[in-house]
Formats: structure tokens, sequence, C-alpha cells
């Protein structure tokens, strides 16, 4: 195992270029584990890198399949689907902007596709999508790299883990400003 670390060590850039790859494909196929690629990589790459690898690759990929399927919601095959719920769920999605964003990227068990997919369906703005996809996912990626890094000290200390909760208020309220300055 530790011959293993040390050669994947020696060949960090392509290790760091396959974690890149290997998220944003997680991103369109929700199949792979999230929590186990993005711990890998932290543990592979180191804690910073791994998470900067994961966080950046997961962005893009989520990015990419908001406008694919911003693309396609008005493909004539969605619009036969389409009926009164799922346009009166499409504008719930759509209202609820950064906050529903935000909270549902900061869970890791909840398949991020599934929400990009909606918000792109949903014709909700790319300016109140990214901000809290990208804040949700910050948060979600460093904790997880965090707490893949030393799991069992993490959960034995209250400090870290209400620094944890604290981060992740502070960044709610700092997306939610962000997010009312970009709508005015």
């Amino acid at each position: 195992m530790e011959q293993i670390i040390y050669n994947l060590q020696e060949y960090k850039l392509l290790v760091a270029l396959i974690g890149f790859i290997i998220i944003v494909v997680e991103t369109f196929i929700p199949a792979l584990p999230l929590v186990a690629i993005v711990g890998a990589n932290a543990f592979v790459l180191g804690i910073w890198l791994g998470f900067f690898i994961s966080w950046v690759g997961s962005v893009v990929g989520s990015i990419g399949l908001f406008l694919i399927s911003s693309k396609i919601s008005n493909a004539k095959i969605i619009n036969r689907i389409n009926n009164d719920k799922i346009y009166k769920f499409k504008d719930w999605v759509k209202k609820q902007g950064f906050s529903m964003i935000f909270i549902t990227y900061l869970c890791p068990f909840i398949p991020d596709f599934l929400i990009t997919i909606t918000s792109g369906m949903s014709q909700m703005k790319l300016a109140n999508f990214i901000p809290g996809m990208i804040l949700g996912k910050f948060i979600m990626f460093l904790g997880i790299s965090y707490i893949g890094n030393d799991f069992t000290n993490f959960i034995k200390d209250p400090i870290k883990v209400a620094s944890l909760l604290i981060i992740i208020v502070i960044f709610w309220v700092l997306g939610n400003k962000v997010n009312k300055r970009i709508n005015g």
C-alpha cells in the first residue's frame, strides 16, 4: 500500500488530472461515489490540492450540465412530458434561488446532478445558480476533505464539529448577501 501511494506521489500532475476528470464525469454519472472520489483526491494529493481539484472539477461539470439542461428544456420531447405539476415545480425551483441551491449542494447525499438538471430545466438564471452551487460545493468538499483526512479525530473533537457548522452558517449568510446584490 505504501509503495502504491509513493508511486502516485511521483505522478502528482497525472493523478490530479485524472482526479479532475473523474469528478467532472461524476457530475454526469451519479452512480460514481462522490464522497469516495473527493476523499481519495484529498488522501493522494493532500488535503488542499485534493480539495481544490475536486471542487473545481465538480463546479466545471455542474456548469456544463446546467447549460446542457437549459438548452434541452424546450425540446419537443420535454414539452410533451410537461404537465401542470411539472410547470408548478419548475416555477417553485426557479423562485427558490440561492438558498435552495446552497443547501442542497451542501449535502453530499443529495445527488447533485438532479439539482443541476432541475435548475437548468427550470430556466433558473445562471447568475442565481452559480453562487449557491459554488459555495455549497466549496463547504461540502472542504468538509469531506477535512474529515476524510483524519476522520476519527474529527468526530472525537466537538470544537472541530462546531467550527464546521459555524463555517456553514457564515457561508450561507455571505452567499445570501451576494445573491441579493446580483438580483438587485
